[in-house]
């Protein structure tokens, strides 16, 4: 693990997947992030690249080749290298290879940053696109956060509350993780959505373009929690297991998993970043701790 800290917050870090997995705040002495037990999820914040979700039949053509890959792609089982370490900051990248070439034909190299400011992480996605043609991908994040945070609390005395009142319309999944066309509005009351393990026994909440560009994770009753800030990223995930896992995912994203009607083009897809050849994309997002 690589660690990271300031007079409030310390974070760690695997070169696997550059993949945060732990984030202790340093007054109350509580890891906020999900410990990866696989009883439930193995993983605390995989890195979703070159694509969010799942592929229709798991694969995706270009220029007339098919081309397999799995959910929410490779990167998050990639060994990144770090690029630089200080002592509140660090940097990984990843880079286009003959092995990434197989599955995915392009040339690029992708940063990672993570920087902590006070009682802020700031997560910081740089896409360089190193060829000669457009480079259509998808990134996101999957950080999954304690709930409840402490033994008396118990997963429904937590709710989201965003930044805007407004409708939510929530897009189904279907069994292949694929959108199957069928929407719910959400059961919010103003800006509060309560939180409630029935709420994904039909998988994850998902959000396309919602006005909000900020959500925080707490109890109502208690003034620790966690504050998500995602101005840039379109859409929004929302996920926990259907077996009452003590923990919830809030994932900002840019780009998203294909529909039932996908046409099976990578360029073609929902959501798709259409990066051109020797451009730069950057988007960033802060987890900012609350009541400390």
């Amino acid at each position: 693990m690589r660690w990271i800290e300031n007079e409030y917050l310390r974070a760690g870090f695997l070169d696997q997947g550059a993949e945060w997995r732990s984030f202790q705040e340093k007054v109350w002495g509580q890891e906020l992030l999900w410990q990866a037990d696989p009883a439930y999820w193995g993983k605390s914040a995989p890195l979703l690249f070159p694509i969010v979700g799942s592929l229709k039949d798991n694969h995706y053509v270009h220029q007339d080749t098919v081309y397999p890959m799995g959910r929410h792609g490779f990167a998050r089982e990639s060994e990144f290298q770090v690029v630089e370490h200080e002592k509140s900051f660090i940097v990984f990248r990843l880079e286009s290879s003959e092995q990434t070439r197989k599955v995915y034909p392009f040339d690029w190299s992708l940063e990672v940053e993570y920087r902590l400011s006070n009682k802020v992480l700031l997560t910081t996605y740089r896409v360089s696109n190193l060829g000669q043609t457009v480079l259509p991908f998808s990134i996101g994040a999957h950080p999954a956060f304690r709930v409840p945070l402490r033994d008396e609390e118990s997963f429904e005395d937590y709710r989201l509350e965003f930044e805007l009142a407004e409708t939510f319309e929530r897009h189904f999944l279907n069994a292949d993780g694929v959108f199957s066309g069928e929407t719910q509005i959400l059961p919010t009351v103003g800006k509060v959505l309560n939180l409630t393990h029935s709420l994904f026994d039909n998988d994850a909440i998902v959000l396309k373009r919602p006005k909000s560009a900020r959500v925080t994770l707490r109890n109502a009753r208690n003034l620790l929690g966690v504050s998500l800030e995602y101005p840039g990223f379109p859409y929004l995930g929302i996920w926990t297991p259907p077996k009452k896992a003590p923990f919830v995912c809030l994932e900002p994203w840019c780009g998203l998993a294909d529909s039932v009607t996908s046409t099976g083009r990578l360029e073609e897809k929902e959501g798709i970043n259409l990066l051109e050849p020797q451009n730069l994309f950057k988007r960033n997002f802060a987890v900012t701790v609350e009541g400390i």
